[in-house]
């Protein structure tokens, strides 16, 4: 039988993840505007989003030697069962009552926390049900999800939050969550290493500091989580100023700054597409990184100041250029990293990734009470360019080999 990448597990887990992901695009582009259009605070809205962060820096590494040694697959559809039905129970109170930003807040963390321990196991479920030689091509599918579902969805999330408010996003939502956990279910990947144990703070402690110990002596691994994290909290930052940018002006739109996440988002699908057709040597992987980081930021410095057709251009590049960087580095990074230690690196990984994107949000608020909008974004740019060299670059030696590696 001629092998595919589109087994029975690799399927289900695709088509689940699609299904979740039309919600889920919907909630995260409505959650940003209400706040701010019901606080018109830039400073209130970042913390608003910081906040929503900090489930994932408190709950990964409590929660990721749990996921290393139990049923991942059990985990997810548990989660993603439990997460529907706080959106219902959300759905009422927000019919009930008026806008009430503590309640936001509380409902952010809440569902954050669900999604920092559903995120360790479906990371590091997803490995296994790729079929052994088509990393790659899985890593593409897997990129071009969301970038296609936020193209096609942000448009009707902002036509649907302006004509009738945030609630009937919250109800699909919850309606969504459990048709993607009904169908999770039916993934048959067994699990091979020992999944139940008894829990013990020693044991705990073992696996936390073996985790510490493996991140410790990979310098590779660590610089490119560092380099992540400090992109992502420079992105942070670009996108409040981004929103606030166009929520404020007099010409732009809510419907224009969806149509701007919709150009970024067709093309990282035309990235995906040219990545799923097109096979890198594993040579050029690194090399090929390294522009795509350095052109990235650049485009994010100068989207602000242009005209609005030259910003879906500029959006369009990047995303064709983003969605390459993340394939190469996802592929790379989870096949180099064993197994049982996925959760476990993902987990530390996620408490520095979190930390910057709770001070990118925070940071970008406050500057943005004082500062024009568009200086600030390219000020993050910069700090996100400069960071390339720092990380990237400088230590090429170690990264460059789990970049180039040839993929299983």
């Amino acid at each position: 039988m001629k092998k595919t990448l589109w087994s029975f597990d690799f399927t289900i887990i695709t088509i689940g993840t699609i299904i979740s992901a039309i919600g889920g695009v919907a909630m995260s582009f409505a959650l940003s505007l209400v706040v701010f259009d019901e606080t018109a605070s830039t400073m209130l809205t970042g913390l608003f989003t910081a906040c929503s962060f900090l489930p994932s820096v408190l709950i990964p590494l409590l929660a990721a030697p749990y996921v290393d040694t139990h049923n991942r697959k059990k985990i997810i559809v548990y989660l993603d069962y439990f997460s529907g039905l706080c959106y219902f129970v959300f759905f009422l109170l927000i019919q009930r009552y008026a806008f009430q930003y503590v309640t936001y807040m509380c409902f952010s963390l809440l569902v954050n926390s669900i999604s920092a321990i559903y995120s360790l196991a479906y990371n590091s479920l997803y490995p296994d049900l790729i079929p052994k030689g088509f990393a790659q091509k899985g890593y593409s599918i897997s990129s071009l999800i969301y970038p296609s579902i936020t193209a096609i969805f942000t448009p009707i999330a902002s036509i649907l939050y302006t004509q009738f408010g945030i609630a009937y996003i919250v109800l699909g939502e919850g309606v969504l969550l459990w048709i993607a956990a009904s169908l999770e279910h039916c993934i048959r990947f067994q699990e091979k290493r020992e999944q139940v144990q008894v829990f013990s703070f020693k044991q705990y402690k073992e696996n936390i500091l073996e985790g510490l110990q493996y991140i410790k002596k990979e310098k590779g691994i660590r610089s490119i989580y560092e380099y992540m994290a400090v992109t992502n909290g420079a992105a942070e930052g670009l996108n409040l100023m981004s929103m606030a940018h166009f929520q404020s002006s007099d010409i732009l739109t809510t419907t224009m700054y969806a149509g701007l996440t919709t150009a970024e988002m067709l093309g990282r699908i035309c990235g995906a597409c040219f990545h799923y057709v097109v096979k890198i040597p594993n040579h050029l992987r690194y090399r090929i990184a390294v522009m795509v980081y350095g052109g990235y930021e650049l485009l994010d410095m100068i989207l602000l100041f242009i005209a609005y057709p030259l910003m879906l251009v500029n959006r369009f590049i990047a995303g064709f250029l983003g969605i390459n960087s993340l394939n190469i580095r996802e592929a790379s990074t989870q096949n180099y990293i064993p197994a049982a230690m996925r959760a476990r690196v993902s987990a530390f990984f996620n408490v520095i990734v979190t930390m910057f994107l709770i001070g990118g949000k925070l940071v970008a608020g406050a500057l943005g009470e004082w500062i024009s909008y568009p200086y600030v974004a390219a000020g993050f740019a910069f700090l996100a360019f400069c960071s390339v060299l720092m990380l990237i670059v400088r230590n090429k030696k170690y990264i460059a080999p789990i970049y180039n590696q040839k993929l299983s």
